[in-house]
């Protein structure tokens, strides 16, 4: 995926809240949209991901801040939220659930979409319930189906803190038909996305038959920055499950991979990429994606 108009607001918007979330001051704050937004005019690479221009985006704000991690506050209490969900979760929507695997890939998706500020638990039991009543623009489970061979091997690309908790129901579904999980997180703080603390934190790291990270801080996931344990846990990957936006973004239009995506599309360049409505619920084998944009002469 490439950058769209829309983005270049975000990437301010993005800075603006990581200020506010660190506690910065107002001139401190136009400072670095100043420095951020210099980036944009200059070194701005619109043919890459929105994710890659981001990145550096951030590493601007990180670098002038002085805050490596200024979301680690907001972090801990997603995980401890979404951690005492957990339980309820398991008893109400996944160990009743007929089809237990359409039901761990719905709880994997719930983790994209649930607002953990909500603070009222009654709130967001009512959240989750409506939630499974709604339905997916693409559910693409009958495909998946295909790959869970006992023996084989499923890269897991996590995205954020908290909703890493609700990623564990679907690894675990995927351990108990056979395959070896590798769980793949963030190098470094970025974003509220999720780390080796947070994976450790919320268990995650206990189902994966593997812990590892993509790279640095980088946000989504890009071949030229990724560690050399991520690039080889790809190629032995049988397929690939990638969560959220930035690693839809940046995996976008790959096609030597099998890859399921899982994410809520959030922004007008995401649905349009995923020929859906902003807000719809995603659940998507990438090849299948292909098809619609070669179908549209896309391709």
């Amino acid at each position: 995926m490439k950058v769209y108009p829309l983005c270049l607001p975000c990437f301010l918007n993005q800075v603006r809240k990581a200020a506010e979330v660190a506690g910065l001051s107002r001139e401190k704050t136009i400072e670095i949209e100043r420095e951020a937004a210099k980036f944009l005019y200059k070194d701005l690479q619109p043919e890459k991901s929105p994710g890659h221009n981001a990145t550096f985006i951030h590493r601007i704000f990180k670098k002038m801040s002085g805050v490596e991690d200024p979301y680690k506050t907001l972090k801990d209490k997603y995980n401890s939220i979404a951690l005492r969900l957990e339980p309820h979760l398991r008893k109400e929507f996944y160990e009743k659930a007929e089809d237990r695997l359409a039901a761990a890939i719905k709880l994997a998706a719930l983790g994209n979409v649930i607002d953990f500020a909500v603070p009222n638990a009654f709130d967001l039991e009512e959240e989750i319930r409506n939630f499974f009543k709604t339905p997916f623009a693409y559910f693409d489970e009958a495909i998946l189906e295909r790959f869970l061979v006992p023996g084989k091997t499923v890269l897991y690309v996590a995205d954020n803190a908290g909703e890493i908790v609700f990623d564990k129901f679907l690894m675990e579904e995927l351990k108990e038909r056979g395959l070896k999980v590798v769980l793949a997180v963030r190098g470094g703080p970025i974003l509220n996305d999720a780390t080796v603390e947070d994976a450790v934190k919320t268990g995650a790291n206990e189902i994966a038959d593997e812990l590892i990270t993509t790279g640095k801080d980088y946000i989504g996931v890009d071949f030229e920055f990724a560690s050399e344990e991520f690039k080889e846990a790809w190629e032995k990957a049988f397929f690939v499950i990638s969560k959220g936006q930035a690693n839809f973004e940046t995996l976008d239009g790959v096609d030597r991979k099998d890859i399921f995506f899982i994410l809520k599309a959030k922004c007008k360049p995401v649905a349009e990429e995923l020929r859906c409505n902003v807000g719809d619920l995603i659940f998507l084998y990438n090849k299948h994606l292909l098809e619609m944009k070669e179908e549209n002469g896309e391709g």
